[in-house]
């Protein structure tokens, strides 16, 4: 992020970034406070090697440049040996993980992707080793949707 969070003598979090001064963490924007407790938590050895991550939706109010970040810093947290649990509805986020997953320093390292589907007799689940093997993606559908909806609009 190009800066550190600090712990000012009245308890409260703040991050402070060079040539921008110090933002109390409440008036930082929700992507980047998301981001600061991350780096927070390593930063204090929270995530320690043999650790668990949960996290629900990492994207959300995230630049697309930043989630490619995102998703790089996860897989070093798992590089390192911490096993992490990622919850989303973000096609990007799942195939940026597939793309980073290809490079060499990643290579050896197992990832599970799942999907969960409405069914007959209740939710499916299908699982795989790529985002290619969890069935539909309601993102995708919504998004090629959409598409579909502008284009006939003429707009």
């Amino acid at each position: 992020m190009g800066g550190v969070i600090e712990l000012g003598r009245n308890g409260r979090f703040y991050l402070k970034i060079p040539g921008q001064g110090r933002m109390e963490m409440p008036l930082v924007a929700d992507g980047w406070r998301k981001l600061a407790m991350l780096a927070r938590l390593i930063a204090t050895g929270s995530l320690l090697d043999k650790g668990y991550l949960f996290w629900d939706e990492p994207e959300t109010n995230l630049n697309p440049r930043l989630i490619k970040e995102v998703a790089s810093t996860i897989l070093h947290l798992c590089h390192s040996g911490v096993q992490v649990f990622i919850a989303t509805h973000s096609l990007f986020l799942m195939r940026e993980f597939d793309i980073q997953l290809q490079a060499p320093v990643f290579k050896r390292m197992r990832a599970r992707f799942f999907g969960l589907q409405f069914g007959e007799n209740g939710i499916d689940v299908q699982q795989g080793d790529s985002v290619d093997d969890i069935g539909a993606i309601a993102s995708l559908d919504e998004e090629l949707s959409q598409s579909d909806r502008y284009l006939e609009t003429g707009a």
